[in-house]
């Protein structure tokens, strides 16, 4: 049987008459089964909420939430088959690691289907998927941080749900662990085959362990679709300054063939670059460019190749970040400034003040009408 989840046109509003707030609105979404879905978005969009919606810990003030071909709109969230990892682990304290882990095949429903050797084996099972094999008998308070994240994890997996809901579960980790556990996440995900919907602020580890992204803001859900989608086909200038580093500069269109456009910046530079949303002739538009696309040169030490885009600018600031530089640069005529990555191994060293000319291949460009 699928496990797929359905949301259709859902809002969730909290107040009431002209105070009410849509914390949730009209939101669409579909989760195939087996899909590792992450809702990504800045404090305050919403993702958190329709997790709940999901759960059944909320009820949605309109539309409807579907699971496994029936709507769950109103049904408890005993029912639906889902269990919960929260960012605080909720753990019993009192209990040590074999007792969390076993307390949702010893309630009152469970019970009757699991005996005490069953119980024994099957969370020895999820101890040793989770790599906590060796301390079934240490309490919560003897576990770190990256442990105790462990222990909530296997005491959701155990009772063997379709899906598993993850609200922020790493955001009290330092960033060495945080590491750590997206990869054991994704290896336990892919060893399962069970769906996953995720809740995180964070775009990296978003981009690198989900099938699918709903980036979300205001409550409403602007892009759907898979980590290199969004990261390099944004549809709004909202996603592509959430995601990654993404520079824009203002742009108006000349013409346009469905395939091509003909823009001129405000530096008067006139070119074609891919039309890759619809425009019209006249109409104000941002040229996004990836930080990682663009590339530095000393200013007039050669000439850029046919139909590339240039633009002059002044190097601002300049930061070493291991792996690359990061580049600030103020452009000239342009206005605004831009981000530049170049790899720490091929950087030519540019000081704060140089004039630079930057390069930028139209293919690597994508034009944003929203």
């Amino acid at each position: 049987m699928s496990s797929g989840i359905e949301l259709r046109d859902v809002v969730k509003s909290f107040g009431q008459g002209g105070d009410a707030v849509a914390a949730v609105n009209s939101v669409n979404l579909d989760v195939e089964h087996g899909q590792f879905l992450t809702l990504l978005g800045a404090s305050g969009c919403g993702k958190t909420t329709t997790l709940r919606l999901i759960a059944g810990f909320e009820s949605p003030t309109s539309g409807e939430i579907r699971f496994q071909g029936r709507n769950v709109t109103d049904v408890p969230v005993t029912h639906r088959d889902m269990r919960m990892v929260f960012q605080d682990y909720a753990l019993f304290p009192n209990m040590n690691v074999f007792d969390n882990v076993a307390f949702g095949l010893r309630v009152s429903r469970a019970r009757r289907r699991y005996s005490s050797t069953e119980v024994s084996r099957r969370v020895r099972e999820y101890l040793d998927l989770v790599q906590l094999s060796e301390q079934p008998t240490r309490m919560p308070h003897q576990l770190s941080g990256g442990q105790r994240q462990r222990v909530a994890l296997a005491r959701a997996l155990i009772t063997d749900p379709s899906v598993v809901l993850f609200d922020e579960p790493l955001g009290s980790l330092d960033a060495k662990l945080r590491k750590a556990m997206q990869v054991e996440l994704k290896r336990i995900h892919k060893e399962l085959g069970k769906t996953f919907i995720y809740v995180t602020h964070d775009q990296e580890e978003a981009l690198g362990m989900s099938d699918r992204i709903a980036v979300m803001n205001a409550g409403r859900v602007r892009q759907y679709g898979s980590p290199e989608e969004v990261y390099r086909e944004p549809n709004c200038r909202f996603v592509a300054s959430f995601i990654g580093a993404a520079n824009v500069l203002e742009a108006k269109v000349e013409s346009g063939n469905g395939n091509e456009a003909q823009i001129r910046l405000k530096n008067d530079w006139v070119g074609k670059v891919p039309a890759t949303t619809p425009v019209r002739s006249g109409e104000n538009v941002g040229l996004m460019i990836r930080a990682e696309t663009a590339r530095l040169r000393r200013e007039n030490s050669a000439s850029g190749a046919d139909g590339v885009i240039t633009v002059r600018a002044t190097v601002a600031e300049r930061l070493f970040l291991g792996d690359r530089i990061e580049y600030h640069v103020e452009l000239t005529g342009q206005g605004g400034d831009l981000r530049i990555h170049i790899p720490a191994t091929e950087a030519e060293e540019f000081d704060v003040g140089d004039s630079v000319d930057v390069d930028i291949r139209p293919e690597d460009t994508r034009i944003l009408a929203d």
